[in-house]
């Protein structure tokens, strides 16, 4: 029976339990989530219905537009650098702009004594003060003002080119003046400048206004762009950022944890940790086979999860479309991948509604498991019959599938080792004796490779038999033509005589260059290998180029100790003659040859480049074979055979090694790479 009729009748069979189970599972699957999903958001709706009541300071914070402070452990050093700024760096607010727009961000943070401020202006146009301070409200300035039990006060920060400095007192609208000025560092940039000042925290209930001011010019009347915490005159209370009630933390359930957002979506409140595992406290099954069955359904049958990105617990603002879509009055669900490969997360969003606007939203998050199907045991006993006999069946399936596969696998291998890299036939290439389809490529395999092994020991040999077969009729052609020239002769005779005697030189040249191919082939194959200093046998190389290079210029870079390699050196000198006489070829009069000898963690490497044109893309992966030439169509003095490079290879082969060739800025570089001879 053919191999194909026998998987076929296999799958059959085993097709069925697999896709009935998968059905069976994905409808469970998709009523366990429904009912996680609606428990969850009906608990999410409760919380944001029922928040803005019972806690007044989250009321305020939604009701009204605030600044939201973040919790800092520590007062930060007024330097104008937000180095001591930490994580909180990050989601700053931006200021609101009227006329042509001032770009403008700001941070606050609520210290232990003080009010942290950052404030960041692009402005390409600065305007500064005076040095002695005058014409400080004439310039590009900051205004800070501070409502409080104390009253209301305000300071005036020009802008200047950079460094500490105060923000100087002014007088409000009531006509009082702060007797004391607030510390304060700027930084200019080619962007704009930062500004970092520090408010004593007198009053936990203070309000704050900031109005960044960019003039036209110095003295202007009206200012050219603004940019502040809201309309001109008006404050803004500070709402601390991830605030945690005793009232919250006893509505969050265990495992649970809660956030609520304003409608800028910043982190008012939060509560609760997520603890990654099963929903079943008594679940007394290894942890490991848990973990197992989590990953399985996960890749295989589970929905796709949502991304995590944007849901971290310690994120100051939530710009993700789950909370997008809650802001804009719409609930929702979602899940998303956890930490442990057993675990997800299921979140439930709902918009928070004061006098039918939204105004913020309440993130609910817990953990359940990977595969929620599992943590119902009466469902769970109610597969295992099922369960047994897709395992039975995809046994049978997976052991006849192991054995085709391994017979396929020894057919690759004994493919692969039939044949060394120089395209020599190892051995006998094994031929089996099955009758099926297998059976039959290897024996196709088999007779292929002996035809092909007959067909490159013929190309082998064939150097060798035509310098030897063509030597005498060559010596014969050769003898005759000097004799020839001997001889009186017409001049336009003497012309094809010349031409006849050129060529009979050119193929004696091309014959030595198979001798010597073969030559060196059998070196290789007999070379000792000894212990030598391949630094100094590249300087003594490079002193006898020198004389070869003529117009060109050639340079030298070695390392300044010696350089030990296990290895030939006169088959490393002969490849190096390989790769100069190469560059020569190549490298246009003026032109530059460089010989360079390196030492990296896991071979010697032996470089020559040279500048001229690069390399043909469609040729850098054959350049080192046998009979490959890259000279076509460019005059040369000599022929060539394509056998240099091949030589250098077999040379960088015997030492460990390979040789690879590539384009450079201005030209090409050939490198051989070597681990030395084996001992």
């Amino acid at each position: 029976m053919p191999l194909r009729m026998k998987l076929l009748l296999i799958a059959l069979v085993a097709a069925v339990f697999p896709l009935a189970g998968w059905r069976f599972v994905v409808q469970m699957e998709t009523t366990l989530r429904q009912s996680l999903e609606r428990s969850l958001l009906a608990s999410a709706r409760t919380l944001a219905s029922a928040m803005p009541a019972i806690d007044p300071a989250l009321h305020q914070a939604l009701a009204s537009p605030s600044l939201h402070a973040r919790p800092m452990q520590v007062d930060v050093a007024v330097d104008g650098f937000d180095d001591d700024w930490g994580t909180w760096h990050t989601a700053p607010e931006t200021l609101s702009t009227a006329r042509d727009g001032l770009p403008a961000r700001l941070m606050v943070g609520l210290g232990p004594s003080a009010v942290n401020v950052w404030i960041a202006v692009d402005d390409l146009s600065p305007v500064y003060a005076a040095a002695d301070g005058s014409l400080s409200e004439g310039a590009d300035r900051i205004v800070i003002r501070v409502s409080d039990r104390f009253g209301q006060r305000q300071w005036l920060l020009p802008r200047n080119a950079g460094g500490d400095l105060s923000a100087e007192p002014m007088a409000g609208s009531d006509g009082r003046q702060p007797s004391f000025p607030l510390p304060a560092a700027m930084r200019s940039s080619a962007e704009g400048y930062t500004v970092e000042l520090r408010l004593p925290l007198a009053d936990p209930a203070m309000q704050l206004a900031i109005d960044v001011v960019d003039m036209p010019q110095r003295g202007a009347d009206l200012p050219r762009a603004l940019a502040s915490t809201g309309p001109s005159g008006s404050y803004r209370s500070l709402t601390r950022l991830w605030q945690e009630t005793p009232l919250i933390r006893s509505l969050v359930p265990a495992g649970t944890r809660l956030r609520v957002l304003d409608a800028s979506a910043y982190a008012l409140a939060r509560s609760g940790s997520l603890r990654p595992g099963s929903d079943s406290p008594d679940d007394d099954e290894l942890s490991v086979l848990r973990w197992l069955r989590a990953v399985v359904y996960r890749r295989l049958m589970a929905p796709p999860l949502a991304s995590s990105s944007g849901y971290g617990f310690n994120e100051l603002q939530l710009k993700v479309p789950q909370i997008d879509a809650a802001l804009t009055g719409t609930p929702s669900t979602q899940w998303r991948p956890a930490a442990s490969e057993a675990s997800v997360i299921l979140s439930a969003a709902a918009p928070i509604l004061l006098d039918g606007d939204v105004v913020g939203a309440v993130l609910l998050e817990q953990t359940s498991d990977a595969l929620l199907l599992w943590t119902n045991r009466a469902l769970g006993s109610l597969l295992l019959g099922g369960l047994l006999t897709m395992i039975v069946a995809a046994a049978i399936l997976f052991g006849y599938a192991g054995y085709l596969s391994f017979r396929i696998r020894k057919l690759r291998n004994a493919t692969e080792a039939a044949l060394s890299a120089e395209g020599r036939l190892l051995g006998n290439f094994p031929r089996s004796s099955a009758v099926d389809e297998i059976g039959d490529l290897s024996r196709s395999f088999a007779k292929l490779l002996e035809q092909v092994g007959a067909y490159t020991d013929y190309l082998r040999t064939l150097g060798s038999k035509l310098s030897h077969e063509l030597a005498t009729p060559l010596a014969v052609v050769k003898s005759s033509l000097e004799n020839l020239e001997q001889e009186q002769l017409p001049e336009s005779a003497r012309v094809y005589a010349e031409r006849a005697r050129s060529g009979a030189e050119r193929l004696g040249v091309l014959l030595r260059n198979l001798s010597q191919a073969s030559r060196i082939e059998s070196a290789i194959a007999s070379a000792e290998a000894e212990d030598f200093d391949l630094r100094q046998a590249l300087i003594g190389a490079a002193a006898g180029y020198r004389d070869l290079v003529s117009d060109r210029r050639l340079d030298l870079d070695v390392p300044d100790s010696p350089v030990r390699l296990h290895g030939a050196p006169e088959l490393i000198h002969q490849a190096l003659d390989k790769l100069v006489d190469n560059a020569l070829g190549f490298t246009p009069p003026g032109g530059w040859i460089k010989l360079g000898l390196y030492v990296t963690p896991n071979a010697i490497e032996l470089a020559v480049s040279n500048n001229g044109p690069p390399l043909p893309s469609r040729m850098q992966d054959k350049l080192f074979d046998s009979l490959i030439s890259v000279r076509d169509g460019r005059v040369s003095t000599s022929p060539h055979l394509g056998l240099g490079l091949y030589i250098v290879r077999l040379v960088a082969e015997l030492h460990q090694g390979e040789a690879v060739a590539s384009n450079i800025a201005d030209g090409v570089e050939f490198r051989m790479r070597m681990r030395g001879m084996a001992r």
